[in-house]
């Protein structure tokens, strides 16, 4: 496997579990260092039967397989001495501990690096190591509200929402994964290792899709609405019922998206249902008229009520079955237990089944993030028992480090870890995009392929610079694509295959997220292009994978999110499935696709070899509901709408401000915390009281509805009570830790003189992320990719042009 010749000492808990996960996937021998009485992860639920015990927790087997276990006692000196040993020969270290606490026992960065210069040593925590906020304490709820997240989740009539399966700990863990093996890069080429820093808040800000930058190019705040978007002031609806359920609509009246609309009224056409002038509209440009004002509420109404009485007669199979064969942006609201019981995961033979000896049963398991064709993942070892390697541990001689002779000594860190990768990127929209952005801030030359004759989506969705919705001040596509060169070049068109072959040879990688056969129909598939480029890593990422029932679903992260039972999950009881907000498995797949490409090009830097991967969202999504995953299959239990209540923790909740749609987020973990929360508000007397009474959420918003956010905040963090301000967009945007990792850069912009993007959210100590300049307009560097990376001459450009290949 990638990283079988790799160890990581794994000191994480329930803040940080996925990194190692990740890593313990693609083949790396993790060892986790517990301490005494297993580690607190083992304490999170759900359990197997619902019995608490350190050994039946599914939140631990979810995010622990296939690791190894030794209990050490860190405030021991001796035990201190048996981790630096392991330390000595390892070649990753990932820890949640809070800032200061590694200080505090002598394993500090420097120390750790005197062990073992390269080491690369991963932080993951709440806020980040450094800044204003480094020393709150967190827990999932106040996370999605310190990054903004939680407050565009839901209803506009009621609180902010999370995702009643924690997902703060897996944006930041998948940002881990991602920033461990751009250092471990860094340090094939120098041999040194680094320090990379993870922050909870910044890695949940992606969640947003890029609204965290709207105060700063001048847009209107998002507000909290589910089920639809207003659009010039109408609301467009994007949820109806159906006979059995719900259905969800994907944006189909933009310029990118409109025939989609267009197929949707075909199909009532053919029941009999559509009117002439509804199926001869011109979809694609009905949200700018909107916007303009050229089409009214009163004009939308009756598409609205002929979509309302259409769905309504239509069960959830239906509308999968047609989404599927007539590719329609549409999706039902399945539940977990839909997909992992459903036929695509069954046909590609997803779940793992693993046997758990030490409680006598067995589980299945989500399987493989990706799909690697010569370095396949495989998921064949449980979890461990609280130590039950440590002795073996123990007694093991001891290793060195894997990476001891660097391919380039002089370092060459100015050019970035990646410097020297090549990536031709035919991503779009965000899942795609995005993680090629990751790889571009670190060094790799990428070169984004796309066409003016059909606009990426994302240039067409807010935030825009000065709420214009002009496609070239898109903020979200210059966040995306941000560090990277850009050409325009239809793919489909037989005339472009030729130039695109160049580029295939001049690559190393190649990325794609067009629906499944697309590039086969156009000569450019895998077996194709290896035959220009035999050692070429092509990624191909869609909704549901390459093969399947579902191969042809088609959509963007809000329709694939519905369908892998993140809609019920993030919803309140009695009421329709809100759904996280956006294209909410898209901001998963940006990582996985990022630790795909990563994993394949250490494959390759091992053996010269390249590869295919095929990337199903769906099943990367899945991987932050592993602990929702298990508790269907072992317990037979399916999670439901919650709202914000949680198992364990109470009170837990975000509760109301001074002023309007003013929130702050409050999660207790123990009775300590509990007691403090009663001593700030000014009511000890609910000390003895039960922690889950209406009358204690009464009491604490009775107090929070006199403060600001902000202040209510502060108190209880001096209290050391888990609480932050649920940040609107204009809050992230004031938010000092945010502001500390610099989280805004402001570049240049050829129509605005300026716009904003965002930075990358991975902190490295010895390699800085190369800053953007300015935004990517349409064909900016054609002549740069052609000149410069291809030799073309001025006139074989010019011809090209002529041609109408740079379109």
């Amino acid at each position: 496997m990638v990283l079988d010749a790799y160890r990581v000492i794994d000191l994480t808990d329930e803040g940080g579990l996925l990194c190692g996960q990740i890593l313990s996937d693609l083949g790396a021998e993790v060892i986790h260092v517990e301490p005494p009485g297993g580690s607190t992860a083992r304490a999170v639920g759900p359990f197997v039967d619902d019995e608490p015990h350190a050994e039946r927790s599914l939140f631990w087997w979810a995010h622990a397989r296939g690791q190894r276990s030794i209990v050490l006692d860190l405030e021991s000196e001796s035990d201190r001495r048996e981790l630096l040993r392991l330390v000595a020969g390892a070649d990753f270290l990932i820890e949640s501990a809070a800032p200061g606490e590694l200080e505090r026992l002598g394993l500090d960065h420097d120390a750790l690096l005197r062990e073992n210069p390269s080491l690369v040593h991963v932080s993951i925590t709440p806020f980040g190591r450094t800044g204003p906020k480094a020393g709150y304490v967190g827990t999932d709820l106040t996370q999605v509200a310190a990054g903004g997240q939680a407050f565009l989740s839901g209803d506009r009539d009621r609180p902010p929402l999370r995702v009643c399966v924690p997902q703060a700990h897996a944006h930041a863990g998948a940002d881990a994964a991602v920033g461990a093996l751009i250092a471990h890069f860094a340090r094939r080429r120098s041999g040194r290792g680094q320090h990379v820093d993870i922050s909870q808040q910044q890695s949940v800000t992606l969640a947003t899709m890029f609204r965290s930058l709207d105060a700063f190019v001048e847009e209107a705040p998002a507000p909290r609405i589910s089920g639809g978007v207003m659009v010039g002031g109408v609301w467009v609806p994007a949820r109806y019922r159906l006979s059995d359920g719900w259905v969800v609509l994907g944006p189909m009246i933009l310029p990118s998206t409109g025939h989609f609309m267009t197929r949707l009224m075909e199909w009532l056409h053919e029941e009999g249902m559509c009117p002439p002038e509804l199926l001869e509209e011109t979809w694609g440009t009905y949200a700018l008229r909107l916007i303009g004002g050229e089409v009214t509420a009163e004009d939308f109404a009756p598409v609205e009520e002929l979509l309302a009485a259409f769905f309504a007669g239509r069960s959830k199979r239906e509308i999968m079955e047609n989404a599927v064969k007539r590719r329609l942006l549409i999706a039902p609201v399945l539940g977990l237990d839909e997909l992992i019981d459903g036929e695509q995961l069954r046909e590609r033979g997803f779940a793992v089944t693993l046997d758990h000896a030490a409680v006598g049963r067995s589980a299945r398991y989500p399987g493989p993030f990706a799909r690697f064709a010569r370095t396949p993942i495989r998921i064949e070892e449980p979890p461990p028992t609280v130590d039950a390697h440590g002795a073996a541990i123990r007694a093991e001689p001891a290793r060195r480090p894997a990476i001891v002779e660097p391919a380039d000594p002089a370092g060459a860190e100015g050019d970035g870890p990646l410097a020297g990768i090549k990536i031709l990127d035919l991503f779009w929209v965000l899942a795609g995009p995005g993680s090629t952005r990751m790889l571009a801030d670190y060094g790799a030359t990428v070169v984004h392929v796309e066409s003016t004759q059909k606009l990426d989506t994302l240039r067409v969705i807010p935030p825009y610079r000065f709420n214009n919705p002009h496609p070239e001040g898109s903020a979200a596509f210059q966040c995306a694509n941000a560090n990277k060169l850009g050409i325009t070049l239809d793919v489909q068109r037989p005339e472009s295959r030729e130039l695109l072959l160049e580029l295939v040879e001049w690559a190393d990688v190649v990325t794609e997220s067009f629906a499944p056969g697309v590039l086969a129909g156009v000569g450019l598939d895998y077996e194709s292009l290896r035959r220009v480029k035999p050692d070429v890593i092509m990624i191909s990422s869609c909704l549901m994978g390459q093969h399947g029932p579902w191969r042809d679903f088609t959509g963007f992260g809000n329709l694939a999110a519905s369908v892998t039972g993140f809609q019920p999950l993030a919803s309140w009881p009695g009421c329709p499935p809100s759904g996280p907000y956006g294209a909410y498995t898209d901001f998963i797949g940006v990582r996985y696709n990022a630790v795909s490409i990563l994993a394949a090009l250490e494959h390759r830097a091992r053996t010269g070899e390249g590869q295919y991967i095929d990337q199903s969202q769906a099943e990367a999504a899945v991987q932050f509901l592993a602990p929702a995953f298990l508790d269907y299959t072992v317990n037979g239990r399916l999670r439901d709408a919650r709202g914000n209540a949680d198992d364990e923790l109470a009170p837990h909740g975000v509760y109301r401000c001074a002023g309007d749609d003013r929130w702050v987020a409050i999660a207790v973990r123990s009775d300590e915390e509990w007691r403090a929360l009663c001593e700030v508000i000014g009511r000890p007397d609910l000390a003895g009281e039960d922690r889950r009474a209406a009358i204690v959420d009464e009491a604490i918003e009775g107090w929070t509805s006199d403060r600001e956010p902000g202040q209510a905040e502060s108190l209880l963090q001096a209290a050391g009570v888990p609480a932050h301000a649920a940040l609107d967009t204009p809050g992230l945007a004031e938010c000092p830790q945010l502001a500390h990792r610099e989280h805004w850069i402001e570049i240049a912009c050829e129509i605005y003189q300026t716009t904003a993007v965002e930075s990358t959210r991975l902190r490295l100590s010895n390699a800085s992320p190369r800053r953007p300049e300015r935004t990517l307009t349409f064909g900016r560097d054609n002549r740069e990719v052609l000149e410069t990376l291809l030799g073309k001459s001025p006139e074989e450009i010019a011809a090209l042009a002529e041609a109408g290949v740079l379109l």
